[in-house]
């Protein structure tokens, strides 16, 4: 409250960050207000401290800002909403998740993506057949056999992240396998996983926090860089097998 009330955007962003991982009513309730704030860099601070925080309650206040005019005339920041919605993985962001999910949307691909995307979180049988609806009515007019472009790689990726079946981008076999399955499906808590390296860290890189992103980058480059040193350790031991092949040493000590 001091934070706000002092009306200076450095304070208020260096105090989401101080409370950003609080979990308790009051704070998130703090955060709430500012969702609403004038400067653009607090409102996207207090979305994401709301997107991360583990508290009930920041589910219900992400709800209940889901009418605010700011997210329809701000489509970055609908995006990150729709996100923040999708973190949660709860049935209860269902609807406002899969609001405007459709071909003759207005809405920008970025906000069409992160529907898609935040869908993939929403472990229920609606997820799976609002996706499929959205594919053929997208898909009208073009291939029957494969998804259509627009939002093709994303609605495979959720597919399969839902369904633990990876049948890639076409439209035919997925609607024919849940034809088949449907009646029979259930969602496992566990999510399923992409044979497709790339479109696995896509995925998994969607719901990490910023500091968890660098961190799993500081790995990778350190597990390169080890994987490189010991590359070239084998290529030198190589080298010396072949020189002493080739001078005929057996590495036993010559009498």
């Amino acid at each position: 409250k001091a934070a706000i009330k002092s009306e200076s955007d450095v304070i208020i962003l260096d105090s989401i960050e101080v409370y950003k991982d609080v979990q308790d009513k009051k704070v998130i309730g703090e955060f709430y207000k500012l969702l609403k704030h004038k400067s653009v860099d607090i409102r996207l601070a207090a979305l994401e401290a709301m997107r991360f925080n583990e508290d009930d309650e920041a589910l219900k206040r992400l709800i209940a800002f889901g009418k605010n005019k700011i997210l329809k005339e701000d489509t970055d920041y609908l995006t990150e909403y729709i996100y923040a919605l999708g973190q949660k993985a709860d049935k209860k962001a269902t609807k406002l998740i899969k609001d405007d999910l459709n071909i003759t949307s207005t809405s920008t691909k970025e906000v069409l993506e992160a529907r898609v995307y935040a869908l993939g979180r929403i472990r229920q049988v609606d997820s799976i057949e609002t996706l499929l609806q959205f594919s053929q009515s997208s898909n009208r007019g073009g291939n029957r056999r494969r998804m259509s472009p627009k939002m093709r790689v994303e609605v495979q990726t959720s597919l399969a992240i839902l369904t633990g079946v990876e049948l890639g981008d076409q439209l035919l076999d997925w609607t024919k396998w849940w034809s088949d399955n449907k009646r029979s499906f259930k969602i496992s808590k566990t999510e399923g996983t992409i044979s497709n390296a790339r479109l696995q860290n896509k995925w998994k890189s969607l719901w990490l926090t910023e500091e968890q992103k660098a961190q799993a980058i500081k790995d990778f480059k350190e597990d390169r860089t080890q994987k490189r040193k010991d590359a070239k350790g084998d290529d030198a031991d190589k080298g010396d097998d072949k020189k002493k092949k080739d001078s005929g040493d057996d590495g036993l000590i010559d009498f």
